[in-house]
């Protein structure tokens, strides 16, 4: 998949992007990982699915303080010609022109938020992160680097979360949501039958099955966090209600998707969460 990836993703920059972020996090001792469009992607090739595309890449950045972010930001700048904006100060434009969206997580954190000196966008909530730090990581090759990214789990967990914090602005993460449900029964068939063959013991169809057991993933990732793991179950109650535009947001093709279609395989989700069969 190594080359394979750059190719797919129309983004040869990105082998560059991925180098430049290892040596200056290695000279600081900052652990990173991609998240996002990148880990989705990588996922999606591997499988020799189609990907949706991007301009971004994004990374979470393990860091106890703002020093540190602030170091890696520096180091980024000063030694690879990264430059800041002004609208969102967790993103620094490469030399290629490509965003990069580094999200710190770790002591930095304070009250769930992070907080930096900057302009434009100062503040984020990224619960997640740490769970899928600790939990949710795979080793994939990218051109001639290796790289951890975050598992499909630990997307759909991460999109969840995003779109709950700042539904206005993350539009785009309910369908990525949506696609990986759809895909995530036909695509992981060895790991479903492998780790959740119990499921077949019912008369449920494999997207069912799939996408139940995508909610037992899903639990691996954050049940040693009680507080994380209820915010999901609130997410996800919350959509199936339709007390939130999830599920209806989540809708791909309105002549085949409706909301109560949205609606089941949330539901389904949060069985496998709950560790229903």
């Amino acid at each position: 998949m190594s080359y394979k990836l750059l190719a797919a993703l129309n983004m040869p920059e990105l082998n560059q992007v991925i180098k430049e972020m290892q040596e200056a996090s290695d000279l600081l001792d900052i652990p990173f990982f991609g998240v996002g469009a990148l880990a989705r992607n990588a996922w999606y090739v591997e499988h020799n699915q189609p990907v949706r595309g991007t301009r971004d890449i994004d990374f979470g950045v393990y860091v106890p303080s703002d020093r540190n972010y602030n170091l890696l930001r520096e180091k980024l700048i000063e030694d690879f010609a990264y430059t800041a904006t002004i609208e969102n100060s967790f993103c620094l434009i490469s030399p290629h022109g490509i965003p990069v969206d580094l999200l710190p997580f770790g002591e930095i954190e304070e009250q769930g938020k992070i907080l930096v000196e900057g302009r434009g966008m100062i503040d984020l909530k990224l619960d997640g992160l740490s769970a899928v730090f600790r939990n949710g990581l795979v080793r994939k090759d990218i051109g001639e680097l290796s790289i951890n990214l975050s598992s499909i789990p630990g997307v759909v967990l991460l999109k969840l979360i995003a779109f709950d914090d700042r539904p206005e602005h993350r539009l785009n993460d309910p369908g990525d949501i949506s696609a990986i449900l759809e895909h995530y029964p036909y695509i992981e068939t060895d790991i479903i039958w492998e780790d959740y063959s119990f499921l077949y013991e019912s008369e449920k169809g494999q997207l069912e099955i799939g996408i139940t057991a995508l909610g037992y993933e899903l639990n691996n990732i954050i049940a040693e966090d009680e507080m994380l793991r209820q915010r999901v179950l609130r997410i996800l109650t919350s959509a199936i209600k339709e007390e939130t535009i999830l599920a209806k947001a989540m809708i791909l093709d309105p002549e085949r998707d409706t909301i109560q279609s949205k609606v089941m395989q949330l539901r389904w989700l949060k069985n496998g969460l709950l560790g229903l069969s």
